[in-house]
């Protein structure tokens, strides 16, 4: 297979206009060249083919280098005090969801998606929000979203039927799954 690579842009006009038109959320990569975190994202987790496919498919990608005097502004409005910080966004600019901090390549895909589930349960679309919660937990149980991805497909499952044996089923498998995560202990309430 030939190997791709991802197309950052820097330009937000640009960005917002292409995540309109494709329906896709914007990706902000704030970097440091001076940061290891950001260094070994950029060796060993951006390369990864399953990464710029899912990020080709799925995002509008941004990237930002934080000494450059074009980022100032941006590392402001999305609250940018470390890096690497990435952040998801509508094409309004309004943000999805956002972590920081290098992760390998499975931890970084759970996060990929993760953005994904929390735009769909803030659109009110609990299916699709479902689905990309059902896939961490399917795909990255190891993750340290897996427990949160549990909790929050329990609760869009809920908004969409109403059914409360949907928020009793996650606390079920938050406790049999992730025991002393915060998470079963936020869910316990569904027992």
């Amino acid at each position: 297979m030939l190997e791709q690579q991802i197309k950052w842009g820097s330009d937000l006009g640009e960005a917002k206009t292409e995540a309109k038109r494709t329906g896709k959320l914007m990706l902000f990569f704030f970097h440091s060249n001076s940061c290891s975190g950001c260094k070994a994202t950029i060796e060993k987790v951006l390369p990864d083919n399953n990464v710029m496919k899912f990020i080709a498919d799925n995002f509008v990608p941004l990237m930002y280098e934080v000494s450059e005097p074009g980022s100032k502004d941006l590392m402001k409005r999305y609250e940018v005090q470390w890096t690497p910080t990435f952040v998801a966004a509508d094409e309004k600019g309004d943000i999805a969801y956002r972590w920081e901090g290098y992760l390998p390549v499975d931890d970084y895909r759970a996060q990929l998606i993760m953005a994904e589930a929390k735009m769909a349960f803030k659109q009110e679309d609990f299916d699709k929000a479902g689905r990309c919660y059902g896939a961490i937990v399917e795909k990255y149980p190891t993750s340290d979203i897996a427990p949160e991805a549990i909790y929050y497909l329990g609760v869009a499952r809920y908004k969409k039927t109403g059914d409360p044996a949907n928020l009793k089923k996650a606390n079920e498998d938050l406790k049999n799954k992730y025991p002393d995560s915060v998470w079963a202990k936020k869910a316990s309430v569904w027992a």
